[in-house]
């Protein structure tokens, strides 16, 4: 780990080049932003990677972020109050990457979600989902299920919807209003494999589950932090454990630390590299201001490219090794003097919709303007704001212990605290320092054009 806390500019001997091999992935709230309040240096450090007319990214960048919403919306927030152009392709919400997940998109899913920044039904809709049951139009189609509030009970008897289609997965999008109501009936679906209007079944096959957002809290305006999304999801696990005797399984954890939020975002970064003619891309560097969100997936993500590498070279010499392999591959093979020379770009791990040779390493940049503070002895700049942050937002707990020594985990149950997951590659102060140290590990500067 390295600690770079004095905000020092060191650019002046750097060598121009012509095209970047390195990209940059940006959280956005406690890095660029703190609620819609700009981070003072934010401004400069995006305009440090666009070309002179300002046009133009440079550098192959995305904006990776826990909250929950339409991506139109936080581009355009981007856009005014960080002055340059942010490009709804270039914005990754907690829920964006479950646009891959096409399986899904035709069958018919419950989707539990937040009612702000357009929805849960009308993002489900941007990402795909083509078959979409709220847990509004559940209560609708079975009366007698939700049950805790009786304002809400039937004022007259009612009947089950027969004809209601069997739901065939569940989909949480984020901490939603009436908890008791979405944990009472994501229970009854799950228990009766989507069919709560028959009798529960504890044995067989457990339906598909996605969730969004792990964080266990949130910091608002209060004094201390507020219940995220991770704390809905350690109620349903529990509830479902205790009444089933099973664990909740998950086929997809999404966002932030989850590795595939931030493969979701290495593809973006590769196509915008194809686009703007980078060859190659080496390093991705993510930028974040929370160890246990930002810098656990960043160096979990660090792992996983590392273990692809792995089985890249394994296939390139079962390749070398295999002149029939070889010939059936056509371009993923070179010849040179006679021998056969395996290129590298096509085992990318998006090889089939980019023409960039895949990125290699994830090194991590920690900043101090958000909910991280350094223990250093270094005087650090207060910003002012009383304004209230966005939910990706999730506070760095102190590692408690209880009496026996045991450490407190506030991670999510499949994704266990480890004290080395959470160190930063760097520690820097702001965002800009943060652009600055990359410049001089990279050797790079932006073009006067």
């Amino acid at each position: 780990m390295e600690y770079d806390l004095n905000n020092n500019n060191n650019n002046n001997n750097k060598s121009k080049a012509q095209k970047p091999n390195f990209g940059i992935m940006f959280d956005i709230d406690g890095v660029l932003l703190r609620g819609k309040t700009p981070i003072p240096t934010a401004a400069a450090a995006m305009k440090s990677l666009m070309s002179a007319n300002e046009r133009n990214y440079e550098v192959p960048c995305v904006f990776c972020t826990n909250g929950f919403g339409l991506r139109e919306v936080k581009a355009a927030t981007l856009s005014e109050k960080l002055g340059v152009h942010v490009n709804p392709d270039q914005i990754v919400m907690s829920q964006t990457p479950l646009e891959m997940f096409h399986d899904f998109h035709d069958k018919w899913c419950l989707v539990s979600g937040p009612e702000h920044d357009g929805g849960s039904q009308k993002v489900a809709e941007s990402l795909g989902f083509r078959k979409i049951i709220t847990i509004e139009r559940l209560r609708e189609a079975y009366p007698y299920l939700d049950w805790v509030d009786r304002t809400r009970w039937p004022k007259h008897p009612a009947e089950n919807e027969e004809a209601f289609p069997a739901i065939e997965a569940i989909v949480m999008l984020g901490e939603p209003i009436r908890w008791e109501t979405n944990l009472q009936l994501i229970i009854d679906v799950l228990v009766t494999n989507g069919k709560p209007n028959q009798a529960p079944k504890f044995d067989g096959k457990q339906l598909p589950v996605l969730a969004v957002n792990m964080d266990l809290q949130w910091m608002a305006k209060a004094s201390m932090p507020r219940f995220g999304h991770g704390a809905f999801l350690v109620c349903l696990e529990n509830l479902y454990k205790k009444i089933t005797g099973r664990e909740l399984i998950y086929t997809a954890l999404v966002g932030k630390p989850s590795e595939i939020t931030y493969e979701y975002s290495q593809k973006l970064i590769e196509e915008i590299a194809t686009s703007a003619n980078i060859p190659q891309l080496d390093t991705v560097y993510a930028i974040g201001d929370n160890p246990l969100t930002d810098i656990y997936g960043a160096n979990m993500f660090n792992r996983y490219l590392a273990k692809k590498k792995v089985e890249i070279e394994k296939k390139k010499l079962e390749l070398q090794m295999s002149p029939r392999n070889a010939r059936r591959t056509g371009r993923d093979v070179e010849k040179t003097d006679g021998t056969r020379k395996v290129v590298d770009s096509h085992f990318a791990l998006h090889g089939d919709i980019t023409n960039v040779r895949g990125i290699k390493r994830c090194k991590s940049m920690l900043v101090c303007t958000g909910v991280y503070t350094p223990t250093l002895p270094t005087p650090m700049k207060p910003i002012d704001n009383e304004e209230e942050f966005e939910p990706s937002i999730s506070p760095v707990p102190v590692q408690m212990s209880d009496d026996n020594g045991v450490v407190i985990d506030h991670g999510h149950r499949d994704l266990p605290y480890t004290e080395e997951m959470t160190k930063a590659d760097h520690i820097v102060y702001d965002v800009k320092a943060a652009i600055d140290k990359i410049f001089e590990l990279e050797s790079w500067c932006p073009s006067d054009d």
